[in-house]
This record gives C-alpha cells, sequence and structure tokens, in this order.
C-alpha cells in the first residue's frame, strides 16, 4: 500500500480546498462581481454582502440611483448579524440626519466589535472607505489618515471613494485644495456613474475651477447626478433653473427639483422650496421639460459658495489636522474626461408615474397608488409591477389575490427586478 507523507497530505488537502479557497478571494472583493450577484448573495442572508448594497444604495454605486430608504433597510439587515459595512453605513445615516450621539455610537460598535478592521488590513475597498468616513466623521477628525483609506479604497476601484476624494481636493476639506487632483478623481467617479463625481465635475465646469467654464456641459453633470436623485445637485439643479443661471429659466421645472430635493432631507431645498413655490403662484408660468442651453452665461457664485460653506460648516465643531506630506500626482490626463452626453437620461414618463404611485402609497392611498402603478407597468417599469404584486399580495386597496400578486412578481423578475424573486420565495409559503 502506498503511504502518503506530511507533505502528499498538505498537497491533498489544497487540491480539495481550492474552490472553496477561491470562493473566498471572489467574496473578498464584490466590485469584481456583478450587481446580481450581489443581490442574491444579499437576498440569502449573507452580512457582508447586504452590507455592500446599503453602501451602493446610499452612494449610488454600480449605476444604481442614491436610495437612502433602501440603504437603510439594507444596512438594518446587516446589522443586526453585527456586519461591519451595514453597521458603518447605519452609522453614517444618522449623522446625516443630525442625530450625533446615535451616529458616534455606531460607529464605535463597528470599529471595536466587527471585523470591520481586518477587512480594511486585508485591502477590502469598501471596509476602507467606511474606515475612511470615520475618520472624517469622528472627532478629533484625522485628515491624513482618512484619506490614506480613501485613497487605497479609491485605488481598488470604488467610485464612491474616488468622489469622496475629490470633493475633498475640490473643497480643500483639511487639506490644500487641488483642483487638478479633485478633477481627476472625480472624473474617475463618473466614469463608474457616481452621482457625486459627476456633481462635483459639472461644478468644476460651472466656476472654471480647473477647467474652462462652460455651462452647457456643467449642466449635463449636473442633472445627471440628480437624476440619480442626489440631492445636492438637485438643490443646484433647482437654484440655477430658478435664477436662469446657465440655463434658461424655469420656476416650474425649478420647484420640482427642490422639492425632490426637500423630500430627501434637505433643509436648504425645503427653504427655497417655500420661496420658489409663492413665485410661482404668482406666475404665469407653465411646466416646460429639461433643455441644455446652446449657449454659455455666467453661474452665480453664491452657489458654489453656499455649498463649499455648507460643507466646510459640518467639520468646523472638530480639531482637523492638515494632511501636509499626504502624496499624490499633481496632474490628471486629459483622457480622464468624458463626454457627459453618454449619461443624459431625460425624464423617463414611466419613472415618473412611478414616482406619484410611491408618493400616494406612502401616505396610505393605495387606489391611487396603484392608479399609477398600473399606468408605469403599462410601459414595462418593473419595480411598478413589483408593487401591483405587493397591493394583491399584502390585500392593500384591493382584495388579497396571490394569483394576481404571483403575476406581477413573474413580469418583474422577467424583466430583472431580483426583489421579486424574494417576493416570489414568500409568497409560495403562503399558497403551499
Amino acid at each position: 500500500m502506498f503511504k502518503k507523507n506530511k507533505s502528499g497530505k498538505v498537497l491533498f488537502l489544497l487540491f480539495w480546498l481550492s474552490p472553496f479557497l477561491c470562493t473566498l478571494a471572489l467574496w473578498a472583493n464584490p466590485l469584481k462581481e456583478t450587481l446580481a450577484t450581489i443581490q442574491e448573495k444579499a437576498f440569502n442572508g449573507d452580512a457582508y454582502y447586504q452590507g455592500v448594497l446599503a453602501l451602493f444604495h446610499k452612494h449610488g454605486e454600480y449605476g444604481l440611483s442614491v436610495d437612502l430608504e433602501e440603504a437603510e433597510r439594507w444596512a438594518k439587515m446587516a446589522s443586526e448579524k453585527k456586519g461591519a459595512l451595514g453597521l458603518a453605513t447605519l452609522a453614517a445615516l444618522e449623522l446625516e440626519r443630525g442625530n450625533v450621539p446615535r451616529g458616534r455610537f455606531l460607529y464605535d460598535e463597528a470599529y471595536l466589535h466587527t471585523n470591520l478592521r481586518k477587512l480594511g488590513n486585508k485591502g477590502d475597498a469598501l471596509a476602507l472607505f467606511c474606515l475612511g468616513m470615520m475618520e472624517i466623521d469622528n472627532p478629533p477628525a484625522n485628515i491624513p489618515k482618512a484619506l490614506r483609506h480613501l485613497e487605497e479604497s479609491a485605488a481598488g476601484g470604488f467610485a464612491s471613494a474616488q468622489a469622496t476624494l475629490g470633493m475633498i481636493y475640490f473643497t480643500g476639506i483639511g487639506t490644500p485644495k487641488n483642483s487638478s487632483l479633485a478633477i481627476k478623481w472625480c472624473s474617475k467617479a463618473a466614469k463608474s456613474k457616481s452621482p457625486l463625481g459627476m456633481f462635483y465635475l459639472g461644478m468644476a465646469y460651472s466656476v472654471g475651477d480647473g477647467l474652462p467654464m462652460n455651462d452647457e456641459i456643467a449642466m449635463r453633470w449636473i442633472h445627471a447626478a440628480a437624476s440619480r436623485e442626489l440631492a445636492m445637485a438637485q438643490l443646484v439643479l433647482g437654484m440655477k433653473l430658478a435664477q436662469g443661471d446657465g440655463i434658461n429659466k424655469n420656476l416650474a421645472l425649478a420647484v420640482q427639483w427642490l422639492r425632490r430635493a426637500s423630500q430627501k432631507g434637505s433643509a436648504d431645498a425645503a427653504l427655497q422650496l417655500r420661496r420658489y413655490e409663492n413665485l410661482l403662484a404668482r406666475s404665469e408660468l407653465a411646466p416646460a421639460s429639461y433643455q441644455v442651453p446652446s449657449t454659455q452665461t455666467s453661474f452665480k457664485e453664491n452657489i458654489s459658495k453656499s455649498i463649499s460653506t455648507d460643507l466646510n460648516d459640518k467639520n468646523q465643531s472638530t480639531t482637523i489636522k492638515i494632511a501636509k506630506n499626504f502624496k499624490e500626482p499633481t496632474s490628471f490626463d486629459e483622457e480622464d474626461l468624458i463626454d457627459p452626453k453618454i449619461f443624459d437620461e431625460p425624464e423617463d414618463e414611466a419613472k415618473s408615474l412611478l414616482n406619484l404611485g410611491l408618493q400616494n402609497y406612502k401616505l396610505g392611498k393605495f387606489l391611487d397608488a396603484k392608479f399609477y402603478f398600473d399606468k408605469s407597468a403599462a410601459q414595462n417599469n418593473p419595480v411598478a409591477m413589483r408593487h401591483l404584486g405587493i397591493l394583491f399580495f399584502l390585500g392593500q386597496g384591493v382584495k388579497i389575490d396571490y394569483k394576481e400578486a404571483t403575476k406581477h412578481f413573474d413580469q418583474a423578475t422577467s424583466l430583472g427586478d431580483l426583489d421579486s424573486v424574494r417576493y416570489l420565495r414568500i409568497l409560495k409559503q403562503f399558497k403551499d
């Protein structure tokens, strides 16, 4: 009989464990996986991937729109299992709402009682991003350390980290302002459809900061970011439309964008919304569609200054160390600048109808919600189909009808809506 020696046993084990080790390597880098794969793992209860989805929805990663409600939903699921990314995302959401003690407590929980630091040490780009944001948000702020974490995350391909670096260099928060670096990082982020990267690239064109002033290109970038539900982009777009700065003046459309920003919790947007709603009520302007101006006009500095001031005000309560020795290239390649036309997304009627349905649904007006969901679903909107399924599944405004619910979930699933897959699994338990 052949007798295996010790080295032979090791080779034998490695042979059988190799598929498992490959799986672990893949697990460590979700940025190389498809969104469908990430969603499937999150649906199956993986706390890490639930945290990944929370981050993606919060920042609009992977081409998703910014959706703070979805971000919070996934973050809570992850945090129940002590998921590092979920807890860190919940902390950031609480801080944005002004719940500072709660936000800092959750950051401490993520830092001290999860594997966040281990993930960061292994080069996990998402964990490094969370660690970088902790250094900025938790006093005393340590900007040099934050920049190191964010740079590693950005180098790992996380667009939200790239956009955040761009924002920091545009505004000069805790580090010398550097327009070239800002444009470099925002351009990389915009290529990955990061709303924040798009927005700050648009602002650079608006004010001529490191780039030639160009209102047409600026408006395309800002509109692309606003369409992906970035509240600060919606605020700026609304103000530009209201004042006619760099775009044809349109109070009706301005009010629409300001309302969207206000609904996401922007206090500045809420204030401006009241003002321009009153002006609109006294005017005879009719709503019009978004148009990019063909000629270039000046952009009022008060908008960019207000954003810069607001960002700096949020950091005045903490002691900030200046990153004097942080080394970075000092220029960007012209080829990094991309044509924003590829991200142009004209207002979609199906999406507008869906939004009206969602607004009524949240108010408990289920019959009105169904009316708009039906209209949107008729234009092949899978999210509207899913919500029709929910109405029939739960009996909201209609009689409970599992067959009808299944039909709508199946239609949404056929169009790639993975949330409907989860509902079909739940529905099957009720039918069996």
